[in-house]
């Protein structure tokens, strides 16, 4: 480490001259600040006053080497009068060598061992004032702020996730917006690359690699079937990370699964989800999101963990194998056609005796039914009042056949069970006029009033 080569990296971008009381503006650039602000930038001051004094004691301890070179009288003379003016540094060098000959020697043949000895202290001085005060790692892409402290861009992100507070002054910071894309401190990036490269390219892999173990994030929220848009809400700290984290890829996306069941047994999410593409973003001041996401495909989770308070998970991708490979003979069972029938029939049914404000709705959000059998078996099954994690049973399926028969079955389970109790409304109608549920109509509607069909999930989950 030459402190000479890191202090010509810390001229000002203005005057040109070394920095001396440093400030950072909002574009990432180091100015001395003289010329716009009072305030100083608290990291490259304590880096400037380092080397400032690393260099001055280099300077100096120069001098003392050069002294003998002058004369031999005056080195006689300093030996008799007694101790010199700096006795510690000449003293090192008289005992380490019996003359100035095998100084001389000593040092070519070692000739880093004084100067690193030298900078040992210097250099781990420079890497703490070099670290972040929220990780306590080496900065990465550092951002400072306008309180004139700086953190690693991510480090600043999550705070600010918590707070809008700077966590060493406690000064107000900006809003979220204000850092979303800011720009690192230049001049502290030069340095690090300067002073500690390896480092920083260690630095950089750890996070590369920490990220691409289990590269999918993992929203656990509810119950969502490819083909379908899906409009959201972001406001936790630990999912307004993941939101960041997913907009850096070059295609934004994250899978969703749906809770544990109450009272079952194990309460980790379920093993199968949708991976959801992001589609538009808005970010508010107070970093909370709307998010705008369409259902892709279907996954399998092989493992997962928790990253940050949020799942992460290793995928399989599953996609539908051809029909011809599942197929059953059509004596035996009916085609894909007379199971959508089947479903449409229902479907018309409903639509027949059901209010106009709930069909009104079906149409705007889910619109109209598709004509592919795979893409219909998901559609039907939406808009079924049967419980969600009933309906969760069609994604590992991996036949539109098999989904479309089991679809046909919950048809038949809802008919029977609504005949039945209309069959005990008839018979109650005279001994209590306020009977629920007179019809499987009025049983419909009450479900989509209930929440069957929400317009907008939140991140709460």
């Amino acid at each position: 480490m030459d402190p000479q080569a890191l202090r010509d990296c810390l001229a000002c971008l203005v005057c040109h001259l070394p920095l001396r009381a440093p400030t950072t503006l909002a574009c990432g650039h180091t100015v001395c600040a003289t010329h716009p602000t009072p305030k100083l930038d608290v990291t490259l001051s304590k880096i400037i006053a380092l080397l400032d004094s690393v260099l001055q004691d280099k300077d100096e301890d120069s001098a003392d080497r050069d002294e003998p070179f002058r004369s031999s009288n005056v080195r006689q003379r300093a030996d008799t009068a007694g101790p010199p003016d700096r006795p510690r540094k000449r003293q090192r060098l008289e005992d380490g060598a019996g003359d100035l000959l095998t100084h001389l020697l000593t040092s070519s043949a070692h000739p880093g061992e004084t100067s690193h000895r030298l900078a040992s202290p210097a250099h781990s001085h420079l890497l703490s004032e070099l670290s972040c005060e929220i990780c306590f790692m080496l900065l990465y892409n550092p951002v400072t702020t306008p309180c004139q402290h700086t953190f690693c861009a991510i480090c600043l992100h999550r705070s600010l996730d918590h707070s809008n507070l700077c966590p060493l002054c406690r000064t107000t910071l900006p809003g979220f917006s204000f850092f979303e894309d800011h720009p690192p401190n230049q001049t502290l990036q030069t340095l690090l690359l300067a002073a500690f490269p390896d480092k920083y390219t260690e630095r950089a892999e750890t996070i590369d690699t920490r990220d691409g173990r289990l590269d999918t994030p993992i929203f656990v929220c509810m119950l969502i079937f490819p083909g379908h848009p899906t409009a959201l809400h972001f406001f936790e700290p630990r999912y307004r990370l993941m939101l960041r984290r997913c907009l850096e890829q070059q295609v934004p996306s994250f899978g969703m699964v749906m809770p544990a069941r109450r009272g079952a047994a194990s309460q980790n999410p379920t093993d199968y989800g949708t991976m959801l593409e992001v589609r538009s973003v808005q970010m508010l001041a107070d970093g909370r999101s709307m998010v705008e996401t369409w259902s892709t495909y279907r996954f399998r989770i092989l493992a997962r963990g928790t990253r940050d308070g949020y799942t992460v998970a290793r995928i399989e991708r599953i996609d539908d194998v051809p029909d011809a490979l599942t197929a059953i003979p059509a004596l035996v069972h009916a085609s894909n056609a007379e199971l959508m029938d089947i479903c449409t029939a229902f479907l018309h049914q409903l639509r027949r005796g059901t209010a106009r404000w709930v069909v009104q709705r079906l149409d705007t959000v889910y619109g109209p039914p598709p004509s592919d059998p795979a893409a219909f078996s998901f559609w039907i099954a939406l808009v079924l009042p049967i419980d969600e994690h009933e309906k969760a049973k069609l994604l590992p399926m991996r036949s539109a056949h098999m989904r479309l028969r089991l679809v046909v079955h919950w048809i038949e389970q809802l008919n029977s069970t609504w005949a039945h109790i209309l069959w005990m409304d008839i018979n109650s109608a005279g001994k209590d006029s306020s009977s629920r549920f007179c019809n499987i109509h009025t049983y419909y509607s009450y479900y989509c009033q209930s929440a069957s069909v929400p317009l907008l999930y939140s991140a709460s989950s």
